[in-house]
């Protein structure tokens, strides 16, 4: 479990790095070159909800747009660091 916990820590300090020194890719970015359809798609779901008609609050534009301009490799240190923790705390 030890070499476990060894890598997800060194993935996390090597993805944080390399996020600071590098420009960013992300979220957004990814999942559009990925599949620019089904980005649109999503969109076009989550904007004809019924949730965001009970809410009264656009869901794209205050909760999901701001999560996808996010740094993909940001994102993936954090959830290494996570992975870590509870690694940690588990044994």
């Amino acid at each position: 479990m030890r070499i476990i916990k060894f890598i997800f820590f060194i993935n996390f300090i090597t993805l944080f790095i390399i996020n600071l020194t590098k420009k960013n890719l992300t979220i957004g970015e990814a999942w559009a070159n990925t599949h620019v359809n089904s980005l649109i798609g999503a969109q076009k779901l989550l904007e004809s909800s019924i949730i965001q008609s009970i809410l009264d609050i656009s869901i794209w534009h205050s909760i999901i747009y701001p999560v996808l301009g996010l740094p993909i490799l940001l994102i993936l240190a954090l959830f290494s660091l996570a992975v870590f923790i509870l690694i940690s705390i588990k044994y």
